[in-house]
């Protein structure tokens, strides 16, 4: 169960109250060493191991690239959200897109499907490309000005492309949850991306542009009145059901563990999520509050509430994004999940504990794969229109003041309005305010895009409420 609250950050070490960013690519428990069994991972591997880094010479300009962005992993099955809500949003007009995966036969027919829904879909570009193959993610993305990636998991099929993105000055967005992958990413790309300009921006879905948007949102609205935010305690509330892909990289996270991942400054090495825009450690950092892995009742907030699987993926977002913005020095994050009653508070807990048995007991993965979706199912449409996200978030400043901010998403936000919100980010890469800013790197959400990812997901949302409010 310790090791179930970092299931989708396997690099956070969980201890009764708090949990710290870096430290191995898997969970440990204090005071035990290499606990793993041979029978449930295999060796740890470097993710970017033989990956040329270095930038292209002789890359295109922006101007001078005949695609707008590509769509990588179209044909999967967030791949087909994000590419039929552009079909139904932007059509091919405004922007030159193309979409991109591994099996001509699949692409066309993804675009057949596309030219239902709008007929300009039928002049539709695709690009048929290994993202295995060095040469065919270079070819790619000096192409396009942007990547949007749904190839998960990303430590399997992300590496060769997010590397070519940094080196051919292509800005990148994705919707991993992999912190262990993203810490290599920052310690092999950071440097790349801002020498040739690239935005390298992972996270940019469900996991976690909601809370790294509140925490933003709640930082900037202390700074206008001459404060500043120095703590924020954030409860959701969400309803969803997981889709092969996300499946298959939970138990990828666990079963192929990655090389420890560290930044060097001098003789000091830290963890790459605080990296600063010079290349050594922010001063900023973040302490992470999270539940034991128990529910109980609480008063601030008069629900049941208990850990939310996702909060030790959303508080390393967050840890980037004050490493870079430097919202305060020493930002306390707690973040829960809230329930309607101890019931279903203690059933939440139980289902983890029947997933964490499949993880670490192979016998039991096979029986529970048989009535789980494979990679590229994913739930109906159906129970995405019944899926929602509530998060409220209760933000504190240095002087005392007090700030209550609330984002909701009233479809699922797990893979329907990831997939909007990643088509989103990408866009706000490529507009004019972005491009004036110049903002380069391995870059977090709300430090690429600000306010205006905020602004973008409110006008272009199916159901997306955002407020911020002072509190007595």
């Amino acid at each position: 169960l310790q090791r179930l609250a970092a299931v989708s950050a396997p690099d956070i070490r969980v201890v009764p109250s708090v949990a710290h960013g870096g430290g191995p690519s898997h969970a440990h428990l204090p005071g035990h060493r290499h606990a793993r069994s041979p029978m449930l991972t295999r060796e740890a591997e470097d993710p970017f191991k033989g990956i040329t880094t270095e930038p292209i010479q002789n890359r295109p300009s922006m101007d001078e690239r005949k695609l707008d962005f590509v769509l990588c992993g179209a044909t999967g099955f967030t791949g087909t959200l994000a590419a039929e809500y552009l079909t139904q949003i932007y059509g091919m007009k405004k922007y030159k897109w193309a979409i991109a995966g591994r099996k001509q036969s699949k692409l066309e027919n993804l675009k057949s499907h596309l030219a239902t829904i709008n007929p300009e879909m039928k002049s539709l570009p695709t690009i048929v490309a290994n993202n295995k193959n060095a040469d065919d993610m270079e070819q790619l993305c000096l192409k396009t000005k942007l990547v949007m990636s749904t190839v998960g998991p990303y430590v399997l099929y992300g590496s060769e492309l997010v590397a070519a993105c940094a080196r051919a000055g292509t800005h990148y967005v994705d919707i991993t949850g992999e912190i262990a992958w993203v810490r290599h990413v920052i310690e092999r790309l950071d440097a790349t991306a801002r020498t040739t300009g690239a935005r390298i921006v992972n996270c940019c879905g469900h996991d976690s542009v909601p809370w790294d948007l509140v925490v933003y949102e709640a930082s900037k609205a202390f700074r206008k009145q001459g404060d500043e935010l120095k703590d924020i305690r954030i409860f959701d509330e969400f309803k969803g059901v997981a889709s092969g892909g996300t499946i298959a990289t939970l138990f990828e996270s666990f079963q192929k563990p990655l090389t420890k991942s560290k930044r060097k400054d001098g003789d000091k090495r830290f963890d790459p999520m605080v990296t600063n825009s010079e290349q050594k450690k922010a001063t900023s950092k973040i302490v992470t509050s999270l539940p034991k892995l128990c529910c109980y009742y609480s008063k601030e907030n008069e629900e049941y509430v208990g850990p939310f699987v996702m909060a030790p993926v959303n508080s390393n977002v967050v840890k980037r994004s004050n490493a870079l913005l430097g919202y305060t020095e020493r930002l306390k994050y707690y973040e829960v999940e809230t329930h309607s009653g101890c019931m279903a508070a203690w059933l939440s807990v139980l289902q983890s504990l029947w997933f964490a048995t499949a993880i670490f007991f192979p016998p039991w993965k096979v029986v529970m794969m048989m009535t789980l979706p494979s990679p590229g199912q994913g739930p109906s449409r159906e129970q995405m229109q019944a899926g929602y996200l509530k998060v409220k978030a209760i933000a504190r400043s240095h002087a005392g003041n007090k700030q209550v901010v609330r984002l909701g998403f009233s479809v699922d936000p797990a893979y329907e309005d990831t997939a909007r919100m990643m088509v989103e980010c990408g866009l706000c890469s490529l507009d004019e305010a972005a491009e004036k800013e110049g903002v380069a790197g391995v870059i977090s959400p709300m430090v690429a895009f600000g306010s205006r990812l905020t602004e973008r997901l409110v006008r272009n949302g199916r159901g997306c409420h955002f407020s911020i409010g002072a509190v007595e």
